[in-house]
């Protein structure tokens, strides 16, 4: 017979079980595939010649720990949310600033659940523990959404044929 205090540890362990984890893509390599899906359903447009391998390679080549590049993605239980991304450089045409917060997605049926939002903050707390004052991004249509997390514009522009906005976040 169940007393109210197990009912409670038990609806505590469902509750906590299902608590999103942010995690690296290293450490998960069974969600490289999926990934790979997703960035090129994402961002396919903007690189036509890239095929869902070559995109898997690089998401492989990347995934590394506490240090540029690396890619953290969102689970709960066995289920991938999303991912986000520390890159050195995500536009070719500004070199100059390093490092980019690029490749945050997350799946359509967990959105606007602050996934993405914690996902960005990661990988922000990542950039500034490496010691990086600075955090980078670019963006065709969320200039608002990464306005209220903290990120200023800096620039607009076209890269890859598409208008863009530059943004960046003081990690200090």
């Amino acid at each position: 017979m169940r007393t109210r205090g197990t009912a409670r540890v038990a609806q505590f362990a469902r509750r906590r079980s299902r608590t999103v984890k942010i995690e690296y893509l290293a450490d998960r390599p069974e969600y490289v595939s999926a990934l790979a899906v997703w960035h090129r359903r994402e961002w396919g447009h903007l690189r036509p010649e890239e095929s869902v391998e070559a995109r898997a390679a690089k998401l492989r080549a990347w995934s590394g720990h506490r240090q540029i590049p690396t890619v953290f993605i969102a689970t709960v239980e066995r289920t991938l949310l999303g991912s986000a991304m520390l890159v050195a450089h995500d536009m070719d045409t500004r070199m100059q600033w390093t490092p980019w917060l690029a490749g945050v997605v997350v799946a359509p049926e967990h959105r606007r659940r602050s996934i993405g939002a914690s996902l960005a903050e990661h990988a922000a707390a990542e950039a500034s523990a490496l010691g990086f004052p600075t955090l980078y991004l670019y963006t065709l249509s969320t200039e608002q959404y990464y306005e209220r997390l903290g990120w200023e514009p800096i620039e607009r522009d076209s890269y890859l044929g598409a208008a863009v906005t530059i943004m960046s976040r003081n990690l200090k």
